[in-house]
């Protein structure tokens, strides 16, 4: 398995998932069908299960992309830890709708990191699309 095609694969769920949100939230507010909640589960679990083999890919010790700077193993950092809180938050939300009278409020906790994820994930996306624009053009 190579780390780096996982993580391209990775990036490109995060678009699919991006994608995915926004038909969701377009067809919510236009009275669509209720099974269009749905449509971002599929590219959610893909990115867990891409994020969770880039893990183990990188634990295991087959790091073959290239060193990076201070500045992107930061971000990379604060990625991995929004993830955590993120899937925390998620939890909590599902524990809390689940009792008798339901926390409605903490159902909008998830999005706090979610928007943590969609930055840092951001910057991961276009980071090397900018620094191989840069090396081309000689600057």
């Amino acid at each position: 398995m190579n780390i780096i095609g996982v993580r391209r694969a990775h990036r490109w769920l995060a678009v699919g998932f991006l994608a995915a949100v926004v038909v969701t939230v377009i067809g919510l507010s236009l009275s669509g069908p209720e099974w269009v909640v749905y449509l971002p589960l599929i590219p959610l679990a893909g990115l867990f299960l891409s994020g969770a083999l880039m893990y183990v890919l990188v634990y295991r010790g087959s790091r073959a992309a290239p060193a990076t700077g201070a500045r992107d193993r930061r971000v990379r950092q604060v990625h991995r830890w929004s993830v955590v809180v993120f899937v925390v938050t998620v939890v909590a939300t599902v524990i809390a709708l689940a009792q008798q009278e339901p926390v409605v409020w903490v159902s909008y906790l998830p999005l706090i990191p979610l928007a943590g994820l969609l930055v840092s994930g951001s910057v991961m996306l276009v980071s090397p699309l900018l620094r191989a624009r840069r090396a081309a053009s000689g600057g």
